[in-house]
């Protein structure tokens, strides 16, 4: 008789369904981590791909559908839909190891990771990646089929083992120590790659071209130093990111080109260093919001944006007759664009710099647009094409019900109002903010300290451009105890008051008056 005949009985039986089902889940997501990594470390290489099928899903998604849920969750439903997906990939990992045992009593690892693998490629594929990246792909994705096997295959090892020694405690527990182990290998790497996606990323040590005629802040009057209050130039590293990404593109200015296409005379394909040697670096201060900011909400901010114009690029390129739009292509497939005659205002630029330092990862590095009049969706950054086209071209937001022209509206909000949402009868104390209205300029801002009866002007603190944010502050002297509800409202340039009318972000932007209560004792 030999050794396998003489085996526990046990120990030949087939492992029960849960603890299969186990393996592939620990595989799984021992195989995410890794996917990560390789992402993180080599981002133009091999896209992430949980991340590739949440984006294929979303661009499929209807309008409405899609609409509904940035609705509920604000800037976090992209985000949130792509974490999603991951833990849907944990699960179908779970269960792939189980369904490769078909007709069998043993699981298949490698036939399991070899399948999850391919649907892994299908979701690379069908996402908005670049075509050079499929050859390291398919190698990640391979080495990564092993990966699932080899560890699927030793945790049902270490099942059996457990099971073989069933009544030795020492060993059961040092074997749950190395799946204990395993798991933490998998959350640990899944980390490392998040820290080195967002610490590391792209090679910013990049040489700026200085502008022609640098932004000055003007000689201005006195002004109150209020705590509290936003400063009036955003730092890049506080100024607000929202984007339709899990990872963010990293690009190195190295090798970026940026195409000008479609109705041009001669199209071009720009190096960093040309973009800023061929034509004029100008710098200007502007407001930069989400559309999706709420009333009062802090998606929005004001730094030095600095580029070239893009008409200059436009007239260098040649534009033909008929061209009606601008579409902007972003490295990982965004779209959106603007209007011709849009394209060729002044105002609007390439930007390679924030406030005097190359771009940040997360603001577009290398390059993005900067369109000081339209809401952010439109500011497209990780640019890399530039296309001119005859027909008006519905975005990515667009095609999910999001306003084409985007313009921004007139808005103010409250920053401080006493100290803590608290003030003293008698005693006086500060309201401020800000205000914006998108290159239009704010002519008053007014404040109510009774829900909107009756307006008091505040005093203002001239901008640092026409496109920049505008501070405002009103002393205030609390006449009554109780609570005070504080309103404040903006007239812009045109002489256009903000409204009253609250809508939500969807499809245009919020409106409405931002108020807030204050408790006077």
């Amino acid at each position: 008789m030999d050794e396998e005949e003489n085996a526990p009985v046990e120990n030949r039986a087939p492992i029960e369904g849960r603890a299969v089902r186990l393996a592939g889940l620990l595989a799984t997501g021992i195989c995410i981590a890794l996917l990560w990594v390789i992402a993180a470390f080599a981002p133009k290489g091999v896209p992430f791909a949980p991340t590739s099928l949440a984006d294929s899903i979303i661009r499929a998604m209807p309008g409405d559908v899609s609409t509904f849920f940035i609705e509920l969750f604000k800037e976090w439903a992209i985000k949130l839909f792509a974490i999603g997906v991951m833990v849907a990939t944990l699960f179908f990992g779970s269960l792939a190891l189980g369904w490769s045992r078909q007709g069998r009593e043993e699981p298949r690892p490698l036939l399991a990771g070899l399948a999850l693998a391919a649907l892994a490629g299908v979701a690379i594929v069908l996402g908005p990646g670049d075509r050079e990246s499929y050859p390291g792909m398919v190698i990640a994705l391979s080495a990564t089929a092993g990966v699932y096997a080899a560890v699927a295959s030793w945790f049902l090892g270490r099942l059996r083992e457990e099971r073989a020694d069933a009544f030795d405690p020492v060993r059961r527990r040092a074997l749950r120590m190395g799946i204990g182990g395993a798991v933490g290998v998998a959350v640990g790497g899944g980390f490392l790659g998040y820290l080195v996606q967002r610490l590391g990323g792209p090679n910013r040590d990049v040489k700026l071209v200085a502008p022609e005629m640098p932004a000055s802040i003007p000689a201005r009057g006195p002004f109150p130093s209020i705590p509290g209050l936003t400063p009036e130039i955003t730092t890049a590293a506080d100024h607000y990111v929202v984007d339709i990404n899990l990872v963010q593109p990293s690009v190195g200015a190295e090798d970026w080109k940026l195409k000008v296409t479609g109705l041009v005379d001669q199209p071009l394909e720009l190096s960093f260093e040309e973009l800023q040697t061929r034509f004029a670096v100008v710098e200007e201060y502007s407001v930069l919001t989400c559309i999706s900011n709420e009333v009062g909400g802090d998606l929005v901010g004001n730094s030095l944006w600095g580029g070239v114009r893009l008409r200059d690029v436009l007239a260098e390129a040649g534009v033909k007759d008929g061209a009606v739009d601008v579409v902007f292509h972003a490295e990982e497939g965004y779209t959106d664009s603007i209007p011709l005659d849009i394209a060729n205002d002044d105002s609007v630029l390439l930007a390679v710099s924030q406030n005097r330092e190359p771009l940040l990862q997360e603001h577009g590095f290398p390059c993005r647009v900067r369109v000081p009049m339209i809401y952010g969706m439109k500011n497209v950054k990780w640019l890399r094409e530039i296309e001119v086209v005859d027909e008006d071209y519905q975005g990515y937001w667009m095609q999910r019900g999001w306003s084409d022209e985007a313009v921004i509206f007139t808005q103010s909000r409250i920053d401080v109002a006493g100290e803590s949402r608290r003030a003293r009868l008698g005693e006086e104390t500060w309201i401020a903010g800000v205000a914006w209205a998108g290159g239009r300029e704010i002519d008053k801002v007014e404040v109510s300290v009774d829900g909107g009866k009756t307006w008091t002007e505040a005093m203002l603190k001239q901008p640092v451009s026409r496109f920049a944010w505008t501070l405002w502050a009103y002393r205030w002297e609390p006449r009554q105890r109780g609570t005070v509800e504080v309103v404040a409202r903006a007239t812009d340039g045109t002489g256009e008051v903000q409204t009253d009318a609250t809508t939500p972000p969807h499809p245009s932007g919020s409106t409405g008056l931002h108020r807030v209560s204050v408790k006077v004792s």
